[in-house]
């Protein structure tokens, strides 16, 4: 038998309409980096300046526990925002799922909330 109750059944429902609904989900970050280049006379190579070159847009994900990054273009930037944002949309859904079925395991076991 379900134990999930009605309020929290009609959620999960709704959770699962929302993420199939969510479209392409991109995992990272974007990010800006303003950095100093190779050449010892560039106005960037003084420290005492903020002369950098940039700013440079990084697509930042996890790839087998290592850091990667893409240099991407600003159009690129703003055709990823939407997809990066659906990522942790889903993330925060999936959790609120996970909460739900906590709850109903507790209630059915009649397991003290830890």
């Amino acid at each position: 038998p379900n134990e999930m109750s009605n309020t929290d059944q009609r959620r999960a429902t709704q959770i699962h309409a929302e993420i199939a609904a969510l479209g392409p989900c991109l995992p990272g970050t974007i990010s800006e980096r303003w950095l100093r280049c190779g050449n010892p006379r560039c106005r960037c190579r003084d420290e005492n300046s903020d002369q950098r070159h940039g700013p440079y847009l990084y697509w930042t994900r996890k790839v087998s526990g290592k850091t990667a990054s893409k240099l991407l273009s600003p159009e690129q930037a703003d055709r990823y925002r939407p997809w990066l944002q659906n990522d942790k949309r889903l993330h925060d859904l999936v959790r609120e799922l996970e909460t739900l079925a906590i709850r109903a395991a507790q209630n059915t076991e009649e397991w003290e909330e830890k």
